[in-house]
């Protein structure tokens, strides 16, 4: 992928990209286990008419997702505890602030992982949020407006 697209010029897209498309991402997210950083690897990849297969598509899942679960997931859940904490709320706002970095530097290395174990890319077309979509649920049909809201926000940085 290196040759296509670098990490940073990933990291900028999701960057952009992300407060648009906050709400589908985190519903996807948290219906379905999607990952955030993959569906806008994808997206990237979609914008750039740029594929993988599907057995290529659910091998990258799997990686991603062996360190999301070891990582990136416990710390999150760590963050959403951290209102509940015996602490003042100003000390509450800076546990939660604190964590929120580790968070976002836990993406950013998810990205890097993505950007590392991602096999050579095709020139071609393919809809790679259905196909990543449905290793996660028998009917994604229920998630075509996410889909669309994901494409229209990164058609529309383009």
């Amino acid at each position: 992928m290196a040759d296509r697209i670098s990490a940073d010029e990933l990291w900028q897209f999701s960057l952009a990209l992300y407060p648009k498309v906050k709400s589908a991402c985190l519903s996807l997210q948290d219906e379905h286990g999607a990952n955030v950083n993959l569906l806008l690897l994808l997206c990237l990849l979609e914008q750039r008419q740029l594929s993988l297969t599907r057995d290529q598509l659910c091998q990258l899942s799997t990686t991603l997702q062996r360190f999301s679960v070891q990582f990136t997931q416990p710390l999150r859940a760590l963050r959403k505890q951290s209102c509940t904490a015996m602490l003042t709320t100003a000390q509450q706002h800076q546990l939660k602030q604190s964590l929120l970095q580790t968070e976002l530097q836990l993406e950013k290395l998810e990205q890097q992982l993505l950007f590392q174990h991602c096999p050579p890319l095709t020139d071609s077309a393919a809809p790679l949020l259905e196909l990543y979509l449905a290793q996660l649920t028998n009917d994604i049909t229920a998630y075509q407006q996410q889909i669309f809201d994901l494409r229209q926000a990164f058609v529309s940085l383009s």
